[in-house]
Formats: structure tokens, sequence, C-alpha cells
């Protein structure tokens, strides 16, 4: 694990609507292969970017489906968080040898998503 901590970092990356069971395996997880693990909230980026489609259309507010809305809505807003989480983890990839001290180098980026995801 000595090794492992040095060479994998794992992140989990939660909302609002997240559970506390998905965050807990994530932890586990982490703590079973000994990674470098950090447990953040996405939401913020989240309401930055419906903040971003609310003002361009004329305040218009996408809702989930158990909130009113339709499946095209709900399907949208479960992919923002999806893209949001990928570019997050490119940000931390690059940066994380930095924050940890490292002169040089980058993360490899391997990743995890639903099959239902579309675009």
């Amino acid at each position: 694990q000595e090794i492992t901590r040095n060479i994998f970092f794992t992140c989990y990356m939660g909302t609002s609507n997240s559970s506390i069971n998905t965050e807990s395996r994530s932890r586990r997880l982490a703590a079973a292969i000994g990674s470098y693990h950090l447990s953040i909230k996405i939401d913020i980026i989240v309401e930055a970017l419906l903040k971003v489609f609310r003002l361009a259309t004329g305040g218009k507010v996408p809702k989930y489906e158990s909130q009113g809305g339709t499946r095209t809505q709900d399907l949208a807003l479960q992919n923002i968080q999806a893209r949001i989480r990928m570019v997050s983890a490119y940000l931390f990839a690059q940066l994380l040898p930095w924050i940890r001290g490292k002169s040089k180098g980058f993360l490899l980026v391997l990743g995890s998503a639903n099959v239902d995801e579309a675009l």
C-alpha cells in the first residue's frame, strides 16, 4: 500500500443526489487499495452550469423526472454531472502531483460511468 499511495489517486465526486452508501464504498475501496483519496462535492459546479443555461435560455430550468421534469431534462441533468466529473478528473490529474509536492509529472485518468448516459 505504500507504493499504491504514491501512484494511485481516487476521488469520489458526489452531488446532493448521491447516496451515502456510494461515498462509503469509494472510501472503503480507496482504503483497500491504499490510494490517496479525496471526497468532493460537485454541486457548486453543476449549479454554475445551470445558471449559465438559465441566463442563455431566458430562465428555463430543467428538472429531474422525480421533480416533474421530462425524461430529456432528467438525462441532461445526469449527463452534465458525468461530464463535470470527467473534466474535474483531468484537472486533478494534472495538478495533484504539484499539490503533493512533486515538481513534475501528471496522473493517468481512469474513470467509471453509467452505461445509460447519452450525448
